[in-house]
């Protein structure tokens, strides 16, 4: 696992995003149960993830961030809604997420 502060000028945020990874899990509507993903990068505001499944955008789903030994990364629980959703090389979808509530 490993983590880095992307701040550059490309990234002027007020909440500056953090590349890190460490397992999600996913519970998308009218699912039975969650789904794992790996998180990419993450801010006080929302989050990117690398999935099997496709979500499309506007779809609100339930996330549970699992750092494990690494402390960057706070635990906590959270509903998001969908921004963007594409797929990568490995035809998997790389998703990012809007944090609209989170439970620590």
């Amino acid at each position: 696992m490993s983590s880095v502060i992307n701040n550059n000028k490309q990234n002027q945020r007020v909440f500056p995003r953090i590349a890190v990874t460490c397992p999600v899990l996913y519970l998308p509507p009218l699912a039975r149960r969650w789904q794992v993903a790996r998180l990419v990068d993450f801010s006080a505001t929302g989050i990117s993830m690398v999935c099997d499944d496709k979500l499309d955008v506007g779809t609100e789903i339930s996330l549970q961030i699992k750092p494990g030994s690494q402390k960057i990364v706070p635990a906590l629980s959270a509903t998001g809604v969908v921004m963007r959703s594409k797929t990568n090389d490995e035809q998997q979808y790389v998703v990012s997420c809007k944090l609209t509530k989170v439970h620590r």
